[in-house]
Parts: structure tokens; C-alpha cells; sequence
């Protein structure tokens, strides 16, 4: 029935096209019929009207041809388009003039009669031109510009153009047009992912709305890019706030296009959000408001058609009365040219009502299969959440059961290699700290993934020393260096900067991986690590780092996967098979720093490894205070309390402290460090964080009530991010994650004893 319906339906169109070709003068009343819409609304006027007459029509003219255009209604701007240029120019105004046809074109714009509305413009612009009227340039260009913006290819184009009209209306002082182009300059940043240039451009368009009147459809245009700006910088709860006042303007003033706009604006700032229930309201209107749109466009394109053809029409009337003579002959000619236009309209209704309703059965099966598919990622989701949350508990236990009896097993194994009574056991202890090592490496080499995939890692940025870091990277793999008979050669450039400031965290991960790997697949050759200058100023250093072996390289046919998790190389040392994540955390860590990395290799003669980094050059006062840090001297005669309940942890931790004159005190829980600190005088505490009778945590913030300037260091096992801030609210000023650097445990204990850094550490928690 549906179906028999709608042929009934284009046979009275039909019948009806057919009939109005059959009659000229129902046509002639037809238009006239059409016409009245503007002419009841205007100003009368007549052919003795004075130039004020013409100018108070021309005017209103212009204010009502606004209000359609906005609000998309097209028909009676195309019937009227003619006469409103012929009146325009009549008036002598050459601003009423731009601006009617600015507003015409802009019609034939939005009814995608591009080719039309491009004539209108380059014949307005050449015209002004001839008599060098600023202000007719300033409208055409402006109105050639939204042109360019409608055809695709002329982003650059447009660009150009609005930024032309910009400097001629600062000349000019024209608020209105100045107010335009940078609305549709910010419009544009918007669509093309600009942040930074549309915010500019909204600065100014905030600044002239005032000034011209602040009216509806230009105050929902303005909050409508500020809704975007504000996506673009991934702020969605300030995106909604202004797609929220868009949507209640535009539906005040029944600005359709605007509205749909809005609630689009509206549901991907949900989308970030991750609010489904308000996506799935916000997709309900938008069913609503897209199909009545998707009506009114079919019927705003076959409306102007009709109109464009009714205009034709009228014109061809007007001039068969002043040529009564050839009356008869015309109107034979004209009626089988209407009936011929009549066939053709129909059949490109016909077609254009084909298009619609299949559009329509589309969207709605779109519709109902979205809503299936958001119940289905709702609940994936839920279930990807829970395995996420399984898989850190995992981790984090993981961490500290194995980091724990790790740290008495390092720690142990460097003070024996440091007693001269067991040099003859030298070799053993060294396999012994060796293979400790290891496997901390393995542990830390699948949290490190764990916590770059989760998006936690840590991007604090400090003081550092580029050509210690890098000795002190080389000397770690020293053993494996002799077993394997290789020559470590580092080169770095004489112009780079003594001290840097960054992320050295993440510099020594990818290091340690590559320079480990360097060290593992070669034998008996040569291993350089090359860091050139590749810029410098007050500021920033940009540095290339390149290692480079002549080992065994690797296959063509390998490369590309050389970088996948879990893709190990084969050697001939099987030792040193790997887990394979060390390559893939370096892509990560250099994808997180805004950088890549690059493989040469062949098989046979080595591989090199390349990646740019750019630094903060560090100032002179930085690098003093990062030299005194690393003077472990001063920590000789400083009276510290250890909080530890694992009694070789205990030892570990003592005798390490011990070889630099530290006096050590113990206290093996909380309560017990609590009553300590209250009757001693220490210059730092380091503060375990699980242990009985009473926790690190609790313990700090006891101690915190009557002594709120000693420096507490947490000492833990279990991976910082999940309990950064717990640790930092308890009132601690730093952790230390065990089994630790020597090195870097004495430096960090120095670091707090020369400053206090809860504050910063509070806010990264």
C-alpha cells in the first residue's frame, strides 16, 4: 500500500506539472502568488518611487533575505534574486548592492548551483574593481572565499582569501565583515584539526560579536566554533557547555542546520566522554532533527529548481508583452518547452524522492544496528575493564613478591664483590648478581610494557648529566662486555650541553635496551654509541643517538618485526634469547617523546639503531645543584632511620649506607619508627610501605602531626603507580622502588636532603 501510495503520489505531481504547462497565465499568477511572500513583507514601492523609497525597500530587503537564508529557506530568495539585484543597483548604494548579491550567491550556494553563485562573484569583483570600490572588493572577495569554501580542492584558497578580506576590512572598519571572516577562518581551523590558529581567530570573532549587535544566528555560529576549539583541545566538558547554549538559541530561532550542528558537536563530546546513555539520547534527536533536514533539503533543491525555472518563466512573460505582435508563436514554442522542462522536473523528482526514501531505510537500519552495537560495546567494555583490572592486581603482586627477595640477592651480592677477604669468589658473586639482574630485567621489562600500554608512565623530568648517563649505562653491561670480548666505544659531541634537562628515566630505558642487545648478539667486536648535535640554542638541544654494532645483523625478511612484542632474533648464544619486549618498549618510549626510531641492518656485518630527541638545555644554577646531588661525600656522619621489617632487606639496606659513614638506625614497623623519630633527631627517614602492626603510610602521616621538615622516602616493591597517591597524601617526599641503583638510592637521598619536593611529587601523584 505504501508503494501504491507514492505512484499515486507522482502522478497528481505529474498531472500537476502538466497542467501549468498547459496554461501561461496560471503560471503568471502563480509566480505572482509566490512573489507576494517578500513583496507583502517589504515596503511598497513603484515605478515613481524616490531614491529613499527604493533605498528603505532595498534595506529591509536585505535584513529579510538574512533571516531566510539562515533560517534555509531558499525559494523565495531565488524568485526575488533578480529584482533585489535590479532594485540594489537602482538604489546607487554599492553596500547594498555587495550585499544583495552576496546574498544570492550564497543561496546558490547552499542549493549547490556553485558554477552560478562563482559567476555572480567574479562579475561583482571584477565590476568593483573598474571603479576601485574598496568596500565592493572587500564583499566580493568575502563572498568568492565561501566559494572556494563549498568546492573541494580549495582549502588553501579560501584560507587566502578570508585572510585578504581581513586586512581590507581592518581599513575599512568594518566590524560586520571582519566578524564574518574570522568566524569562518576559526570555522575552517576547526574542520581542518588547527586548535591554535581557530582559537585566535575566535578571540577576534568574540571581540567584534559585541560590536555588531550580538544577533542570534551570529551568537550560535560563535559558540558553536568554541564547542569545537574546544573538542579539538580534548575538553569535552567545556565543548558541551557551549554546544549546549548553540542548541538553545537555534531552537529558538528555527536555525535547522545550526541545531543538527549542535547536537552533532554535542554527541562527540559525549563520545570522549565515553557517555553512552547521553549518545544514545542525543542519536534520537538527531533522528528526529536530521530526517525533517533531510526532507527540507529535498524540498529546499526541488523548490529552487521550480523556482529557478518560475523566474525563467516570468521573465519570458514579461518580455512576450512587450512583443504582443509575436505573442502566438512564442506561446507555441514556449508550451513545448514547458511540457518538455514538466518531464524532465518530474523525472528528476521522481529520482530525488527515490533517493531520499532509500536514505531514509538506511538510517534507520543504521540507527537500530547502532543501538545494538552500543549494548554489545557496553558490555565488551565492562568485561575489558574487569580483565584490565585482573591483569594490574596480577602485576603488582607479581612486582613484589619477586622484588623483594630480588633486593636482599643484589644488594647481598654487591657488598660481598665489595670485600676483599672473597676475591677469589669474585666470579661467583658476578654470575650470582648477574643472573639476579636478569631477572629483574625480565620482571621489569613486562611491568614496563603493562605500564606504557596502560598509559602510566611516568614523564617527571629532571637534571641530568648525558655523558655520565651514558657511562654509567656502559659500565652496568661490563660483564657481559668481557664474556662476550667486545670494545665499547662512546662518542659524543663536544658541543653538547654538560647537563640537560628531561625525562632520564626514559633515555636510560631505551639505552640499556639497545646498548643490551649491542652487547648480547655480538662477539669479539665493536659496539659505538654516537650522540651527534644536530641543533642548539638558549633552550632546546636537539640530539641524533645512534648505536651501532658490527654483529650478526639481522634478516630483510625479519625487519619489519623487529619491533612486535614477544619477536625474538636468533644468536648463537642462546643465553641471551630475551623476552622480546625490549625493542617494543623502546617504539613506545620514543612514540611517547614525540620521536621514532630507525633500523639499518644486514645480515652478516651488523645493525644500527637511530633516534632524535630534543632537550631542555639545563641553567647554570640547575647544574649546581644537580653537581652537589651527585657528591655522595656529604652524606658522611647523617644520622638516617631505616623502617624495614624484612630483617636481610635490613642488612642490605644498612651496609650500603654503612660505606658511605651513614649512622643507621632500625625500626621494624611503623609504631616502632613513630615513637623513634618523636625521641631521636634524624636527618632522614626511609620509610617501608607494607609491614605489620602498623603501615608506611600510616606511620608517615603520625609522624607528620609533630614533624612536618624531615624528608620521608618511601621504600617499596610494588610498582609506584598504584600507590603514587596514597604515598605522596601520607606526606612522604619521594620513593625509591626496590631492589634499587646503589647509585641512584644514595643520589636520591641527597636530592631530599637539599630540597623539598612533596609539592611537586603531591600534584604528579
Amino acid at each position: 500500500m505504501k508503494y501504491l501510495y507514492k505512484v499515486l503520489l507522482l502522478l497528481v505531481c505529474f498531472s500537476w506539472i502538466s497542467l501549468n504547462s498547459q496554461n501561461q497565465d496560471s503560471n503568471l499568477d502563480s509566480n505572482d502568488n509566490k512573489s507576494k511572500a517578500a513583496e507583502d513583507i517589504l515596503p511598497e514601492i513603484s515605478k515613481d518611487s524616490t531614491q529613499a523609497e527604493i533605498s528603505a525597500h532595498v534595506e529591509a530587503m536585505i535584513d529579510w533575505m538574512t533571516k531566510e537564508h539562515y533560517k534555509s529557506k531558499y525559494v523565495q530568495i531565488l524568485i526575488y534574486a533578480d529584482k533585489g539585484i535590479y532594485l540594489a543597483k537602482k538604489s546607487g548604494n554599492s553596500k547594498y548592492l555587495g550585499d544583495t548579491r552576496g546574498l544570492v550567491g550564497n543561496t546558490m550556494l547552499r542549493v549547490k548551483d556553485t558554477a552560478a553563485a562563482k559567476k555572480i562573484f567574479l562579475n561583482a569583483l571584477e565590476e568593483a574593481h573598474v571603479n576601485n570600490d574598496s568596500v565592493a572588493i572587500l564583499q566580493s572577495t568575502g563572498n568568492l572565499a565561501n566559494t572556494y569554501y563549498y568546492t573541494s580542492g580549495y582549502k588553501y584558497k579560501t584560507i587566502e582569501k578570508y585572510q585578504e578580506c581581513i586586512k581590507i576590512a581592518e581599513k575599512l572598519k568594518d566590524t560586520m565583515r571582519l566578524f564574518i571572516m574570522h568566524h569562518n577562518l576559526s570555522r575552517l581551523y576547526n574542520e581542518s584539526k588547527q586548535p591554535e590558529l581557530s582559537k585566535n581567530e575566535i578571540l577576534q570573532t568574540g571581540k567584534y560579536l559585541k560590536l555588531i549587535g550580538d544577533k542570534p544566528h551570529h551568537r550560535a555560529s560563535h559558540l558553536h566554533n568554541k564547542g569545537r576549539l574546544h573538542l579539538l583541545l580534548k575538553q569535552p566538558d567545556e565543548a558541551i557547555r557551549y554546544f549546549k547554549q548553540t542548541i538553545a538559541i537555534c531552537k529558538s530561532t528555527d536555525f535547522i542546520n545550526a541545531l543538527i550542528e549542535g547536537y552533532q558537536g554535542y554527541k562527540e563530546a559525549l563520545e570522549m566522554k565515553k557517555d553512552y546513555k547521553g549518545i544514545y539520547e542525543i542519536n534520537k534527536k538527531l533522528a528526529i532533527y536530521e530526517k525533517d533536514k533531510l526532507k527540507d533539503e529535498a524540498k529546499n533543491i526541488t523548490d529552487a529548481v521550480s523556482a529557478k525555472l518560475n523566474v525563467e518563466r516570468y521573465k519570458d512573460q514579461i518580455k512576450a508583452k512587450e512583443l504582443e505582435k509575436e505573442l502566438l508563436t512564442q506561446r507555441a514554442e514556449r508550451k513545448d518547452l514547458l511540457f518538455t522542462s514538466a518531464v524532465l522536473f518530474g523525472f528528476f523528482l521522481t529520482i530525488i524522492l527515490f533517493l531520499i526514501y532509500s536514505a531514509y531505510k538506511k538510517r534507520q537500519k543504521l540507527i537500530n544496528d547502532l543501538q545494538v552495537k552500543n549494548k554489545q560495546y557496553l558490555i565488551a567494555k565492562e568485561e575489558s575493564e574487569q580483565l584490565a583490572n585482573s591483569k594490574s592486581r596480577f602485576f603488582a603482586t607479581v612486582s613484589h613478591e619477586l622484588r623483594t627477595p630480588l633486593y636482599g640477592v643484589i644488594g647481598l651480592s654487591s657488598i660481598l664483590m665489595e670485600n676483599v677477604e672473597l676475591k677469589k669468589h669474585e666470579k661467583d658473586l658476578k654470575s650470582l648478581k648477574f643472573s639476579a639482574n636478569y631477572l629483574l630485567a625480565l620482571i621489569n621489562d613486562l611491568l614496563q610494557m603493562n605500564k606504557i600500554d596502560n598509559k602510566s608512565f611516568t614523564k617527571e623530568e629532571e637534571i641530568f648529566n648525558l655523558r655520565d648517563l651514558v657511562d654509567t649505562i656502559v659500565f652496568s653491561f661490563e660483564y657481559i662486555r668481557m664474556q662476550h670480548k667486545n670494545r665499547i666505544e662512546i662518542l659524543v659531541d663536544d658541543d653538547v650541553p654538560k647537563y640537560l634537562k628531561g625525562n632520564s628515566v626514559m633515555l636510560s630505558q631505551i639505552l640499556m635496551n639497545l646498548i643490551g642487545n649491542a652487547c648480547k648478539f655480538t662477539e669479539n667486536g665493536n659496539i659505538e654509541i654516537i650522540i651527534k648535535l644536530k641543533s642548539l640554542n638558549d633552550e632546546n638541544a636537539h640530539i641524533e643517538v645512534v648505536v651501532k654494532d658490527n654483529g650478526p645483523g639481522i634478516e630483510k625478511s625479519k625487519l619489519e618485526g623487529i619491533f612486535d612484542e614477544f619477536t625474538q632474533i636468533n644468536s648463537s648464544n642462546k643465553i641471551y634469547q630475551g623476552t622480546g619486549l625490549g625493542l617494543p618498549i623502546v617504539k613506545k618510549l620514543l612514540n611517547q617523546a614525540g620521536s621514532t626510531i630507525t633500523l639499518e641492518s644486514t645480515l652478516g656485518a651488523g645493525s644500527t639503531f637511530k633516534f632524535d630527541l630534543k632537550l631542555t638545555v639545563a641553567s647554570k644554577q640547575e647544574e649546581d645543584v644537580s653537581s652537589s646531588i651527585k657528591d655522595t661525600s656529604q652524606l658522611a656522619n647523617k644520622h638516617i632511620l631505616v623502617v624495614e621489617d624484612n630483617r636481610i632487606n635490613q642488612i642490605v639496606t644498612k651496609k650500603i649506607l654503612k660505606i658511605s659513614d651513614v649512622d643507621c638506625d632500625i625500626a621494624e614497623n611503623g609504631e616502632e619508627a613513630v615513637a623513634m623519630a618523636k625521641a631521636n633527631t634524624y636527618d632522614i627517614i626511609l620509610m617501608d610501605i607494607n609491614m605489620p602492626v602498623k603501615s608506611g603510610i600510616e606511620a608517615s602521616k603520625e609522624i607528620r602531626t609533630f614533624n612536618d621538615d624531615i624528608p620521608i622516602i618511601a621504600l617499596t616493591a610494588v610498582e609506584i603507580e598504584e600507590q603514587k597517591y596514597q604515598i605522596f597524601e601520607s606526606g612522604m617526599n619521594d620513593i625509591i622502588v626496590k631492589p634499587y641503583d646503589i647509585d641512584l638510592f644514595k643520589q636520591t637521598i641527597l636530592e631530599n636532603l637539599f630540597k623539598d619536593k612533596r609539592k611537586k611529587l603531591k600534584k604528579l601523584g
